[in-house]
């Protein structure tokens, strides 16, 4: 029986996939899991370099360039685990990530999210979670069977993630670990780095749910100059 699903979503990942997938596989844990790679039509040598990993518990599903959203729901379709994490091929997976687990095991929580280290041009923080509109998607791990009644990561903004949790607001109980669970490498050329792409997002996120605007106000600043 398979634990956790961690999904690593790639796209022209090349010079990272490796780093993501070695972060999962050197974790030292009791718990069983399985990695999804879901490449959303690289056009390098992303699925050639995951093909190198593959094996028992790491699999490779190949599709045309969607986006991340899409991505998200590909793996979450294909997932076995009992809890889903969602890690981009640009980012490291930490050890403390299994404290979030044990901690949505040994829970009736729907969610648990932790803190993260931020890299960014070459400095890094820690960041301390004040709310789960706080995390990048990394930070999250979801209950399975709560993310299918959700009807999973569907969505037409670059947050899936926050898209779930305001779906589930009212609904869902969430636990916050404060312990990284992983390092957010940001880039100029990351998707939350297009600032008129992350502003589309949040004015298509308050159309769609007008009466969570408190919350959607809540969605951490992405613009670098607010580190």
């Amino acid at each position: 029986m398979v634990q956790a699903s961690i999904i690593i979503r790639a796209y022209n990942a090349e010079a990272t996939i490796a780093r993501a997938l070695e972060s999962v596989l050197k974790q030292d844990v009791s718990y069983t899991y399985e990695i999804v790679v879901v490449d959303d039509g690289s056009q390098d040598r992303t699925v050639s370099i995951a093909n190198e990993f593959l094996r028992e518990n790491v699999r490779l599903i190949e599709q045309g360039n969607h986006g991340v959203s899409s991505a998200a729901n590909t793996g979450f379709s294909a997932a076995r685990g009992k809890a889903i994490l969602l890690l981009d091929a640009d980012d490291e997976l930490l050890p403390s990530v299994a404290l979030g687990l044990e901690a949505l095991i040994s829970s009736p929580a729907d969610y648990v999210y932790g803190d993260y280290i931020e890299e960014y041009r070459g400095e890094t923080s820690r960041v301390h979670a004040s709310d789960p509109f706080k995390v990048p998607a990394g930070a999250v791990i979801w209950r399975r069977e709560r993310l299918v009644d959700a009807g999973g990561f569907k969505s037409e903004t670059v947050f899936p993630e926050y898209e779930v949790l305001l779906k589930m607001w009212d609904i869902w109980k969430g636990i916050h670990v404060p312990e990284p669970f992983f390092v957010y490498h940001r880039t100029d050329t990351s998707i939350t780095a297009d600032k008129e792409r992350i502003a589309e997002s949040i004015r298509l996120l308050k159309q769609k749910f007008p009466a969570r605007s408190k919350e959607i106000d809540l969605i951490r600043n992405y613009d670098p100059l607010a580190l």
